[in-house]
């Protein structure tokens, strides 16, 4: 049986079936070798790779994209927000709209930022998580009424997406709105008996609305779930300012022998 011997042109032929065909060889190999060390969480080493798979092949994506989570992750986000358009450019992807938003809204461009959520939804119209920083954008821009409605119309449509809740009840804090808000947080809570941030949120509405009693309860449940949370310590202070007008008062009279 004759054997055939498998030359140079051969090899290179089975390799450009293996690897996309849209990439020059060199663009490829320097788009992988930014890959292997973006993955090994080394993007600053990355970056070079990248930028010259970019150099030899200005259509290749997936190094665009590889670059821009680079930047992103060393928190050049100026960078990040170039290098996901360029990419967007050669294909626009819900996903690339979707991170363009978010760099906006790390930058507080929330006009950019709105109008990428938009073209997010778009293509993807049921996808929650855009619709959730579409709201939580009207929210930096003071648009209330819009962010309300896209939390209500999430959880009519989700109404096990909890975050939608969470994001409802602390815009309606963060205006003042402690009442509507408690009710928020409740329907969390009926849900979720273990969700932490319900119950800070709840005892905060009760706190703000002066039913003590409850906030004290509500406290304690926080604590009793998430005992190491980052407010944990702000949780303890207030409990023991609460216990003691829990107290009663001693009269004049009292005092006297």
């Amino acid at each position: 049986m004759e054997i055939e011997v498998i030359s140079d042109a051969n090899i290179d032929k089975v390799i450009n079936t293996i690897r996309p065909v849209k990439y020059n060889n060199l663009s490829y190999r320097f788009c992988v070798s930014g890959d292997a060390l973006r993955y090994a969480n080394k993007h600053k080493e990355a970056i070079p790779q990248y930028l010259q798979a970019i150099m030899k092949d200005r259509g290749n994506i997936d190094a665009c994209i590889g670059l821009a989570h680079s930047y992103k992750a060393l928190g050049s986000i100026e960078k990040a927000v170039r290098y996901f358009i360029k990419a967007n450019t050669i294909k626009p992807e819900f996903y690339l709209f979707l991170e363009i938003g978010m760099c906006h809204f790390a930058l507080a461009d929330y006009t950019e930022a709105l109008k990428d959520f938009i073209s997010a939804i778009k293509l993807a119209p049921d996808n929650l998580e855009a619709q959730t920083w579409l709201a939580m954008t009207h929210e930096e821009l003071e648009e209330y009424n819009m962010a309300f409605l896209i939390y209500d119309n999430i959880i009519e449509s989700h109404p096990d997406y909890l975050n939608a809740y969470i994001n409802k009840g602390t815009l309606e804090m963060s205006i003042d709105k402690y009442a509507e808000a408690k009710n928020t947080f409740s329907q969390v809570i009926k849900m979720n008996p273990d969700f932490y941030k319900a119950y800070f949120g709840i005892a905060l509405c009760f706190d703000k609305l002066g039913m003590y009693n409850e906030a004290r309860r509500y406290y304690t449940k926080f604590l009793n779930v998430k005992p190491h949370a980052e407010v944990s310590h702000f949780v303890k202070n207030r409990l023991n300012k609460l216990l003691m007008l829990k107290r009663p008062r001693l009269s004049h009279l009292s005092l006297v022998n």
